[in-house]
């Protein structure tokens, strides 16, 4: 689970399924439970929330393009990228920018 983990969160631009990781690990499909026994909760919900922290630190720290976050923690268009923020946060990746100064 450790090292499932590890790949997952230090490689957040690529995104895995749980078959491939299955299939990588050598392990049961079964893991999904495995993983939320371990975390507290789902392993796409796990992920989406680790996501957007990486984004909010991004957007405090630095100056980059919002798109590029997005991109930096793995998903395809802004769009995506801000609907999860939202999800998370409750506000939009620009408004917590503006927050930030």
């Amino acid at each position: 689970i450790k090292e499932i983990h590890q790949q997952l969160t230090e490689h957040l631009d690529q995104r895995f399924t749980i078959a491939e990781l299955s299939k990588q690990y050598l392990i049961n499909t079964s893991i999904k439970g495995d993983i939320q026994a371990v975390y507290g909760q789902p392993i796409a919900t796990y992920m989406k929330e680790f996501r957007v922290r990486q984004a909010m630190k991004l957007l405090r720290e630095t100056d980059a393009y919002i798109a590029d976050i997005a991109n930096q923690v793995g998903y395809e268009t802004r769009g995506k990228f801000s609907k999860a923020f939202k999800d998370v946060v409750q506000v939009l990746p620009t408004e917590y920018r503006k927050m930030q100064y």
